[in-house]
């Protein structure tokens, strides 16, 4: 046993020997080519989990749940005040989100953690700030704490927000401009989540920064090179938020640290320890969640052929003449086709060849009619193939 945390030791060692600060005082738990998890132990029976993510090595997937409203013109902070649409996402339990994100990668994922805030605690609900997801802006957010003309408290009229963006090469956080969506509005961010920057979270603004379950976000450099390759999580059981953004300081993070939800809705799961931390359920917060982000090797076996999508929570009623998101899961790399039926019969080709990356935005010229299904399916074999009802 000892030797074998030996090897650990000294792979982290290795894998981050340019950082500017050791992390000699965190204790390795896994390690791979390119993802690190460590955890330290606080006062008080506390404790907190370090990942580092090598961003040029590891994927980072947006794990989400399948839309039923658009909501149109009710979003807060994409270009302006109501002028997008906030949809209304499935809120998934998170052991489901786990076991279809296994079924699809298999021994390549390191791990899964929730993310965005979200506003409604129901089977369906909004997200509150924007998110960029493969090149698509899916919602605009619905935020009531954040910079809009009428806040839920008024420290939040100016509250800057942040914008955490990731891609094969570098992550980054910058400002965040709801009057232009920048920079979600540049063509070269294909995924960006927004979020507070720490020290804006309501529980330190406005609750005298209670201890609790949080997460924080920093990126760092390990080159030397312009741009940060690394991405630094924190996640702690019962601290507050400025110890865990000390403990990011401390390892060596120097620009902006960002959280995302957390409270009890914190989930953190790792193949070789299980499910770290778990979302409680209680009158504030539910186990069933409507966004995660999952973190895997892009070397890894992929696992057989899939595609995977489930029933929206609630009824959908496609408008026409107006956009509505069909969200999916998979791991192939051809087109997908994706259809309408009617009484299992194909009665429309919605995108005959669209790119296999989890989002296509539909604006059909008729109204659909309620019951039919949606079936997406791979090009090259279609039997490879999921479908929801509307």
């Amino acid at each position: 046993m000892v030797f074998g945390v030996g090897i650990l030791v000294i792979v982290a060692y290795f894998a981050i020997e340019q950082l500017s600060s050791p992390i000699s005082y965190f204790q390795p738990v896994d390690s791979r080519d390119g993802a690190e998890l460590y955890k330290k132990e606080l006062p008080n029976g506390n404790r907190a989990y370090l990942q580092v993510i090598d961003v040029q090595k590891m994927q980072i997937d947006q794990l989400i749940g399948e839309v039923d409203r658009m909501a149109f013109k009710k979003g807060l902070y994409y270009q302006g005040e109501n002028k997008y649409y906030s949809p209304f996402f499935k809120s998934k339990l998170f052991s489901e989100v786990t076991e279809e994100y296994k079924k699809l990668y298999g021994n390549g994922i390191f791990s899964v953690i929730n993310c965005s805030f979200f506003e409604q605690y129901k089977r369906s609900t909004q997200l509150s700030f924007p998110i960029k997801f493969n090149g698509q802006v899916i919602t605009g957010g619905n935020g009531t704490y954040g910079p809009v003309k009428k806040p839920k408290d008024g420290r939040y009229k100016n509250v800057r927000l942040k914008a955490l963006v990731w891609n094969d090469r570098e992550a980054y956080i910058t400002n965040y401009e709801p009057k232009t969506g920048k920079p979600l509005n540049q063509k070269e961010v294909q995924n960006a989540v927004v979020t507070y920057e720490y020290k804006h979270h309501p529980a330190k603004l406005l609750s005298k920064n209670p201890a609790n379950r949080y997460h924080v976000i920093g990126t760092l450099d390990k080159d030397g090179r312009k741009g940060n390759e690394l991405l630094a999580i924190i996640t702690v059981n019962e601290a507050t938020l400025d110890l865990a953004a000390k403990l990011l300081r401390e390892f060596g993070v120097k620009g902006d640290i960002v959280t995302i939800d957390g409270g009890a809705s914190t989930y953190l799961f790792n193949p070789k320890i299980g499910e770290i931390m778990l979302p409680k359920s209680n009158n504030f917060a539910t186990r069933e969640l409507p966004h995660y982000l999952g973190f895997r090797s892009r070397k890894s076996k992929p696992a057989l052929p899939k595609i995977l999508v489930s029933k929206p929570a609630e009824k959908v009623q496609v408008e026409a003449n107006k956009p509505y998101l069909i969200l999916w899961r998979d791991n192939i790399q051809e087109q997908v086709k994706i259809e309408l039926y009617e009484e299992n019969k194909s009665v429309q080709s919605i995108a005959n060849s669209a790119s296999s990356d989890g989002v296509y935005e539909w604006k059909p010229k008729i109204a659909v009619k309620p019951g039919s299904l949606i079936r997406i399916s791979s090009v090259k074999n279609a039997k490879v193939s999921g479908a929801f009802q509307l």
